[in-house]
């Protein structure tokens, strides 16, 4: 019984050693890295940059997978920046629309990321104008991109943010 409760005592002394001698070391335990997935956005702008425009957009066509271009829209990803006015001369009418929808409800929540989405071209689905305009929007998302894009500060999109505001505001229709 001795012998038992000695080799009790000994493990629990060696295990608290053990733990003691863990915190001296000078440098902190390395987290293992993980490979983050590619974001939609990522992976359509590399197909761009890859393939061209136009093969990209067939590619979504034929595999009915325009829902990553809104899915990037949604989550407001960087690229869509540069992948939204290459691929959107390309979209069929009824997926122009919805991505236009899909940029007008993210707009209150990236609008940095909308803004630089949208064109100058008056001929286009997806001019300022048309992205920020109030029509057939509730009056809460009116305040809200109203409010967001007031806030935004980017000298970069500061003529298409005044030209957003105008159109939120019914000033300038198209």
């Amino acid at each position: 019984m001795r012998l038992a409760r000695l080799s009790a005592l000994f493990l629990l002394l060696a295990g608290a050693g053990g733990a003691f001698s863990l915190t001296l070391r000078d440098q902190p335990l390395e987290a293992i890295p993980h490979e983050a997935a590619e974001s939609p956005s990522s992976h359509l702008l590399h197909m761009i940059e890859t393939d061209g425009a136009r093969q990209t957009a067939e590619t979504l066509n034929k595999t009915h997978k325009w829902s990553e271009v809104r899915l990037a829209v949604a989550s407001g990803q960087p690229d869509t920046a540069r992948v939204v006015p290459a691929l959107m001369p390309l979209a069929d009418a009824t997926t122009a629309r919805s991505l236009q929808q899909a940029m007008r409800h993210a707009l209150p929540l990236y609008p940095a990321v909308v803004l630089a989405s949208t064109s100058q071209n008056r001929g286009s689905d997806f001019t300022t104008q048309a992205v920020c305009s109030a029509k057939g929007m509730s009056r809460s998302w009116q305040i809200r991109a109203r409010n967001a894009v007031t806030a935004l500060h980017d000298i970069h999109l500061s003529v298409r943010a005044d030209t957003c505001l105008k159109a939120l505001t019914g000033q300038n229709t198209p």
